[in-house]
Order: C-alpha cells, then sequence, then structure tokens
C-alpha cells in the first residue's frame, strides 16, 4: 500500500521530467525561487543559435510563465533565459571559461582586485607606477566602480609617492571573450608636498579569464599625460 501511495505521488514529477527533450536531465527550484532546468552534456555542445528551439520545447513541457525568467545551468556556466511573445530570450549567460554573469549576482554586483604596472610619458612628471584597484560592478555588472592606489615614481626622482582615486567604467563585450571598456579616473596627486587632482579618460581592452580578466588599459590626462597599464583583475565573487 505505501509502495502503491509512493508511486502515485511521484507519477506526475516523473512525467513531467519524461516530457523534457532529452537536452535536459531534469528541473528544481533554488532558493529564489527561479526555475532552473539541468543541462545534459548533448546540450552544452550545440552552438547558441541551435538553443532556443530545445528552451521552448523545455519551457512549454513545464508549463513556465511567460513573466519570469528561469535558467539552464551545467557544471562551470550557464544561461539565463525567458518567453517573451511565445519566444524564448536569452536575457545572461556566465561560464568559468569567460565573463561569469551569474545571475544570482546581478543585484548584488560582484566585487573584483586588480593589480598592474603603468607607465607614464607626456606631461610635467613621467612616471612608472605600481596601481591597485579594488571595487564593484554596477548596474547588471555592464559598469564599474573602484578605489585605485598608484604607487609611483617620477622619472627624475629618487623617492616614491603615492596617489589614490576613484575609477568607474562602462564595460562592453564584444564576444564570450573580451570586451573593451570606457571611462573616467579621478586621482589626488602628492607632488614634493604640493596637493592638486587630476580627471583623466580610460579605455582599453579585457581578455576574459577563468575568475577575471587581463587587462590593456588607455590612461589619457591633461597637459598631454598619458599611460599605459598592463594588468590582472580577480574577480572575488561570483
Amino acid at each position: 500500500m505505501r509502495l502503491l501511495l509512493a508511486a502515485l505521488l511521484l507519477a506526475p514529477a516523473l512525467c513531467r521530467a519524461a516530457d523534457l527533450p532529452p537536452q535536459f536531465e531534469g528541473s528544481s527550484l533554488n532558493a529564489s525561487g527561479t526555475r532552473v532546468l539541468k543541462a545534459a552534456k548533448t546540450y552544452v555542445g550545440i552552438p547558441p543559435m541551435g538553443r532556443p528551439g530545445l528552451v521552448a520545447q523545455a519551457a512549454s513541457s513545464l508549463a513556465l510563465p511567460s513573466d519570469k525568467p528561469f535558467a539552464v545551468e551545467w557544471p562551470g556556466g550557464g544561461e539565463l533565459w525567458a518567453m517573451k511573445g511565445g519566444l524564448p530570450a536569452r536575457l545572461d549567460s556566465w561560464s568559468d571559461r569567460s565573463l561569469p554573469l551569474n545571475p544570482k549576482s546581478l543585484n548584488k554586483g560582484r566585487w573584483f582586485g586588480a593589480f598592474g604596472l603603468q607607465s607614464m610619458g607626456g606631461g610635467d612628471y613621467p612616471a612608472s607606477s605600481m596601481n591597485l584597484r579594488v571595487g564593484s560592478t554596477l548596474f547588471q555588472n555592464h559598469y564599474d566602480l573602484a578605489w585605485t592606489y598608484d604607487y609611483y615614481k617620477p622619472a627624475e626622482s629618487l623617492t616614491y609617492r603615492a596617489s589614490m582615486g576613484l575609477m568607474g567604467r562602462k564595460l562592453m563585450p564584444l564576444s564570450p571573450r573580451g570586451g573593451w571598456n570606457v571611462g573616467a579616473k579621478l586621482c589626488l596627486l602628492n607632488n614634493y608636498g604640493e596637493r592638486s587632482g587630476t580627471l583623466g579618460l580610460v579605455t582599453g581592452l579585457n581578455i576574459y579569464l577563468p575568475r577575471g580578466s587581463f587587462d590593456i588599459t588607455l590612461l589619457l590626462q591633461d597637459e598631454g599625460a598619458y599611460g599605459l597599464l598592463a594588468g590582472y583583475t580577480l574577480h572575488l565573487t561570483r
């Protein structure tokens, strides 16, 4: 009798699982109430252009509401989808092999730390510096804002100096492997006891790596000063 009762209770779930396309192994609800489909290896091997039809079949099988996003996940990656006008639309994606955009972090931002070496030319004080940044992404990872610290040595000086500031950037991925950015940097300088502030423009390229990116950044300041920085950004949270 108990076995019969258990079979009756499990039958609807088994039927729903059987209705899923073979490219999915099952589905569940996460802690935030989002439906998560577990993708099989065959799904991961399908090019992105061939996935919407499978996602639509899975959404229809599970009778997912059209106004609520759902996720497709596999080890090391996943996608965020929604049904719009009866058609599947991919809202976001993430992967350990590219820039992670986990939907759980969209509202919280992603903390990061960065280290780089910079060479400054032009202007009154050519210098070489070590650059540190600590900050977070904003607005669904499309922007970032960071506190900066530069430990630098002017070309004609025997001593090192330090400056602090803020940097904000617009992040623009071009592909799963890389993108570019543009923004501004405000620095507070201390030159032989004379404190001043400078505002510069920044732009650069990002090559996405597991848990971070390799960055090449160009800094343009007033009086013809410019700098070129190469460094690594480590994502501290997903």
